[in-house]
């Protein structure tokens, strides 16, 4: 199964990012549903679980952080909106699996080893003005009563700087989000890291630059990303997958 990884935790526990090899894995892009459901397959064989206990998100570009549970399973399993209604889920349960759905958005995992915990954020441009990564790790702070210097977190494939252009519009609300450390001026445009602002609002959480990892890869640039900005066809999304081994 061709995959991105996150590396450095293998023993404990399995994250990955799927590649357009894999076939789109969102039922909300207009796909033939059982397509997607065949191609979603293929990660519940490689993790060993039933389709139901892969649970994914009804994302919205929201700033919702939801625990998982095995009460859950089933969830998304059959359609976008079966999902539950967050953009950032987490589990202490090894028999469930979380999935989140990106192209050029951030997808950020991490991994709380002393409380065996695992998560993964779907941060857009959107849920990233929102500030969904600080208001998530926030909260889990203070639900699962951990430490920051407990949490470890991989940032996925992503779009990067480079592509990232914004207007007038964009960037007055960057500024009025209170984003603007990551706006760069790249020959005579305003770009906007989508990658850093995230980065900087874990920071802000607590979190050690020590403790947080990238994978470096633009999806606009790597053909084994799915990519809205580029327009590759087919269209499709990537999901970003976590588990407790």
């Amino acid at each position: 199964m061709e995959t991105i990884n996150w590396l450095g935790f293998e023993k404990e526990i399995i994250a990955f990012t799927t590649t357009t090899k894999m076939g789109n894995m969102a039922f909300q892009v207009g796909d033939n549903p059982n397509e997607v459901k065949k191609n979603r397959s293929a990660i519940c064989s490689y993790l060993k679980i039933s389709k139901e206990r892969l649970i994914t998100t009804h994302q919205s570009h929201s700033g919702i952080l939801e625990e998982v549970t095995i009460q859950d399973q089933g969830r998304g399993a059959s359609s976008f909106e079966s999902g539950i209604d967050a953009d950032a889920l987490y589990t202490k349960d090894r028999r469930l699996a979380l999935g989140i759905f990106h192209a050029d958005c951030v997808p950020l995992f991490f991994y709380v080893p002393s409380a065996s915990i695992v998560g993964v954020i779907h941060a857009g441009y959107k849920g990233t003005l929102k500030h969904i990564a600080y208001k998530a790790i926030m909260k889990l702070i203070e639900r699962e009563n951990i430490s920051p210097n407990d949490i470890y977190i991989h940032v996925g494939p992503a779009r990067g700087i480079e592509t990232f252009v914004v207007n007038e519009d964009n960037v007055k609300e960057i500024i009025d989000n209170k984003c603007i450390e990551s706006l760069r001026m790249i020959n005579g445009e305003e770009h906007f890291d989508a990658v850093k602002s995230n980065t900087l609002d874990l920071v802000k959480a607590g979190i050690s630059l020590t403790h947080i990892s990238e994978s470096n890869i633009d999806t606009v640039n790597d053909e084994r990303c799915f990519s809205v900005y580029s327009k590759r066809t087919p269209l499709g999304r990537m999901m970003s997958v976590i588990k407790l081994r």
